[in-house]
């Protein structure tokens, strides 16, 4: 095959001419030889490890055949990173042999994830195991796992069309939590010793920082810089430093942190200087009403942009949102959700959508306030209108999860999408029944501020 005439064919290779020529294969030999000839000796050729390193994407867990690239062939440990091979006998599962690689540098693997292995047949597509959902381990490194997990015997755990094994065997819930252990142990110490390498390179920045803080703030910056190098794994270092300098700078300049000490002093003095420390009070909580005002309308903008995308699902916006409520309006700023009742979706969510009903999962924030008040807002995508039918399923929502909260908690409702179909009366719907679009929320949210901005402006 010519290369410069695949090139000038690309829409359409099957018009370029192919001459093969066959003859009896050798009974010792089996498979395909690819060999790479006329080279354009311009060009450094690439050397066995890059080429396998490209090749292992492509066809290192494919079965049915194997890749060798001179006579040794593709595995796991062909990824750059840090390979593991670990090697058990569980009770259920029997004997097990997990092979992985932590890819090293900024680029994911092409399907990354541990794929399963019976007796050398794979079972589904690569997965993470849940991996990716733990709030301890970043997305981004999660998804550097490649590799695959080796079984024997268990295809009567294995479902007809080979697309997964049985959920609530033994034994799969035996390899999950084998999987989750082993790679977690591998992604904690990669995390710490990335971490490590990149604070040690900002550091001389960070300390000459550091130096210009008072005494007293020093610790708790340096938790605040941990927790945003954490926070921004792998983003670049110029983007880490900029955003350093900023958390730094409001520490610096905190005008809060100097009024209060200021009033601190004046108390113990006389009535008209503490007086006058606490008006600076009031002028400094106006101040930065101001800023946080106008903070806020940036962030509006940005929403306004996400949800304007028709790439948007319901995880988009619902991450978007979910700590800051006060989009919504000023009776749910005050609200949050803690870990608790996420814990109390997810385990419904995990009970209800599984399988082949996983697709239909809703994405459910479940929200507390104040006397045992809690509102529950079903994020429906950005071009979705609100159907009668939604509501009724929201209902159905509202009343599973309600087992799960005090007797007397009061559960509100609340709908976001794309508004409501023309033919849903609002009139008719239950008052702790509220249909939301995300447009009008923005828009309500954004007037509020702009009044507030210009009444702070005549003060």
């Amino acid at each position: 095959m010519d290369k410069k005439e695949l090139a000038a064919n690309g829409d359409d290779l099957e018009s370029v001419p192919l001459s093969f020529e066959e003859g009896p294969a050798p009974e010792s030999d089996k498979g395909t030889t690819v060999t790479l000839s006329g080279l354009d000796c311009r060009m450094n050729f690439p050397p066995p490890e890059r080429l396998r390193e490209v090749l292992i994407y492509e066809y290192g867990r494919e079965d049915g055949f194997k890749v060798y690239v001179n006579d040794v062939p593709l595995s796991v440990e062909d990824v750059p990173g840090k390979t593991e091979l670990i090697n058990d006998t569980l009770p259920a599962a029997g004997p097990v042999s997990l092979h992985f690689t932590v890819a090293s540098g900024k680029k994911a693997p092409r399907l990354p994830g541990i794929i399963i292995k019976v007796n050398g047949k794979a079972v589904g597509k690569p997965q993470l195991f849940g991996l990716d959902e733990d709030e301890e381990i970043p997305v981004k490194l999660v998804r550097k796992v490649y590799g695959e997990i080796e079984l024997s015997d268990l295809e009567d755990f294995v479902t007809a069309d080979w697309g997964g094994m049985v959920e609530n065997s033994k034994a799969f819930q035996e390899i999950r939590a084998f999987v989750v252990e082993k790679v977690k142990n591998e992604l904690r110490a990669t995390h710490a010793r990335e971490l490590s390498l990149q604070k040690a390179r900002l550091q001389k920045r960070i300390n000459q920082r550091l130096q210009q803080l008072p005494e007293n703030r020093r610790q708790f910056a340096h938790e605040a810089l941990d927790r945003i190098l954490k926070r921004f794994y792998q983003e670049s270092e110029e983007r880490i430093v900029l955003i350093a300098d900023v958390a730094l700078d409001a520490m610096e300049h905190d005008a809060y942190w100097a009024v209060l000490e200021a009033i601190g002093t004046s108390s113990r003095g006389d009535v008209h200087s503490f007086v006058e420390s606490l008006e600076k009070f009031g002028l400094v909580e106006l101040s930065t009403m101001g800023q946080q005002a106008t903070r806020r309308l940036s962030f509006l903008d940005f929403l306004d942009q996400l949800l304007g995308d028709p790439e948007t699902l319901e995880k988009d916006a619902h991450t978007a949102l979910e700590k800051n409520l006060w989009v919504m309006g000023r009776n749910y700023s005050v609200m949050s959700s803690n870990s608790t009742l996420k814990r109390v979706v997810e385990t419904y969510c995990d009970a209800h959508f599984k399988g082949s009903r996983a697709a239909k999962r809703p994405d459910l924030l479940l929200s507390q306030g104040f006397a045992d008040s809690y509102l529950l807002i079903e994020f429906k995508r950005p071009s979705h209108p609100i159907t009668r039918d939604d509501i009724s399923q929201a209902e159905k929502y509202r009343d599973d999860l309600s087992s799960q909260l005090p007797s007397n908690a009061r559960i509100d409702i609340m709908m976001v999408g794309k508004g409501r179909v023309p033919s849903l009366d609002t009139r008719n719907l239950l008052s702790n029944i509220t249909i939301q679009s995300y447009a009008g929320v923005i828009s309500s949210a954004r007037s509020e501020l702009e009044w507030l901005i210009e009444t702070l402006g005549k003060s």
